[in-house]
């Protein structure tokens, strides 16, 4: 009976969260089409060297309690308000840091103008202490109401953002988008949570820390593993390659990132529950990974196959160039999610330290090939290193996940079918770019092409699965 519970808990927070982030993602590409249009290359560079300050913040930020809350099974209430006040006093003291700081990070970008923004965008990191009671959420497993406050903090923010845009406020409409979504996000958080802090109760919260300590460690790193790429090209490439590069960065990593969002938060907290019991466990992530892989590796190789048509379709022909650098960073979007994926079974286990290390290894392996490929290569040159270092990132995490698994090959032969699908789906969906047609034609045929041979691969591969999930369709039209 706690087994089916638990099943139905994870299939219910998968489906609510991919469902918020599928959501999420598709309104942030039309809010950024839209941007797009209003605003130049340079513009976008500008907001993209503040954001990855910004980014820098958020992964100060990430100590990691959050995680190890969620991973504790004894964990107590007045433990629990401790480390909120923990977590606020370090926002409070990272928050007058970061905007004495600004005028460093713009110095560094050579962008005077960056000053302003980075002071504004510390107010940022005060503001996310108060959603902390989503942390709760995660752990109750109540991913409709977690959804529900990042879709409307999202909705109403950017919504704000476009009329600011419009009217010609520039980059402070992203700023201001940030901080409203952060408020709106705040408010809902403790209304959803029905959660306040109270008395603090410091002692046990030593292992709290400590699990905490790792994931900070893992969360800066990979800061600098995912954010070093544009770093180096804010700083020596110009925001005009910035700002191409920020728009395929946003659509190739984001779903990686996405991908780590929803099982982070579904799985690790089901599968944490039976941690200790290795076969159900196996079983069960084998599954959830199996599924998952199905639908995220065919939708990021297809990614890289229309690339070339998407960017000009939607974005404009003057942002044609952007179609490379997606082509590209497609494959590392691909080789993050999958590392994600497997972090999260790491993660239940409580190996918080191989998630660190994991991270370390990209950046060791990313930035030596990055700084040598750059100066004759350029941005790509910065691409291929970023590529390198994901990859050898995501074999590392392999080798632990087969451990936690206690499976050789587990992660390999587990994604093996998707891996198959994709390259039969890449191969006819890429060829349409070699015809000489306009690019929203092209487009056009590669999406029905592309979907259509998913659909039919799909069926045969997983022909059990698919009659399930169309009958499971039917029931809910005939209700």
């Amino acid at each position: 009976m706690q087994q089916k519970t638990l099943k139905k808990q994870v299939i219910g927070g998968i489906a609510w969260r991919g469902s918020a982030d599928i959501i999420q993602q598709v309104l942030q590409i039309v809010f950024t089409i839209i941007l797009a249009r209003l605003l130049t290359r340079g513009d976008f560079g500008l907001v993209a060297m503040a954001l990855i300050v910004n980014r820098f913040v958020l992964a100060m930020t990430s100590i990691g309690f959050g995680a190890a809350i969620i991973h504790s099974q004894d964990i107590t209430k007045e433990q629990i308000s401790a480390v909120f006040y923990i977590q606020l006093a370090l926002n409070i003291v990272l928050t007058v840091a970061v905007y004495l700081a600004a005028g460093l990070a713009a110095t560094f970008f050579e962008e005077p103008s960056l000053v302003p923004i980075i002071e504004m965008m510390a107010l940022v990191i005060f503001l996310q202490t108060f959603q902390f009671p989503n942390i709760l959420l995660r752990k109750r497993m109540e991913f409709k109401n977690f959804s529900i406050a990042q879709i409307v903090s999202m909705l109403v923010a950017n919504i704000i953002a476009i009329i600011m845009a419009f009217y010609g406020y520039g980059v402070w409409s992203l700023v201001w988008r940030l901080i409203i979504q952060r408020i709106i996000y705040g408010v809902l958080s403790f209304y959803y949570g029905k959660w306040l802090p109270g008395k603090p109760e410091f002692k046990g919260v030593k292992p709290l820390f400590n699990f905490g300590i790792n994931m900070l460690g893992a969360h800066m790193v990979y800061f600098f593993a995912e954010n070093m790429i544009g770093m180096l090209t804010g700083r020596f490439l110009g925001k005009e390659i910035m700002g191409l590069f920020n728009i395929a960065f946003n659509l190739a990593i984001v779903p990686a990132s996405k991908i780590q969002s929803v099982l982070t938060s579904v799985l690790t907290p089901g599968f944490s529950k039976i941690q200790h019991h290795a076969e159900k466990f196996r079983a069960n992530y084998t599954l959830a990974l199996s599924y998952t892989s199905l639908i995220f590796i065919p939708f990021m190789v297809m990614l890289m196959a229309i690339s070339q048509n998407l960017i000009p379709t939607f974005y404009g022909e003057e942002w044609q160039e952007a179609g490379g650098y997606l082509m590209v960073l497609s494959v590392v979007g691909l080789l993050r999610g999958l590392s994600h994926i497997l972090r999260s079974a790491i993660l239940s286990k409580g190996k918080s330290r191989v998630v660190f290390i994991s991270t370390i290894v990209e950046v060791i392996f990313s930035l030596p090939i990055m700084y040598v490929l750059m100066k004759d290569l350029g941005i790509y040159g910065l691409m291929i290193g970023y590529l390198l270092g994901a990859l050898f990132g995501w074999i590392y995490t392999s080798i632990y996940y087969n451990k936690a698994l206690e499976q050789k090959n587990a992660a390999l032969s587990t994604i093996k079918e998707a891996v198959l699908i994709a390259i039969i789906v890449f191969i006819p969906v890429y060829s349409i770019n070699f015809l000489d047609i306009k690019p929203v034609i092209g487009l056009i045929i590669q999406l029905i092409l592309g979907s259509v041979i998913f659909v039919v691969i799909l069926r045969k591969l997983k022909r059990e699965l698919f009659e399930n999930l169309l009958i499971k369709l039917k029931i809910k039209k005939n209700k």
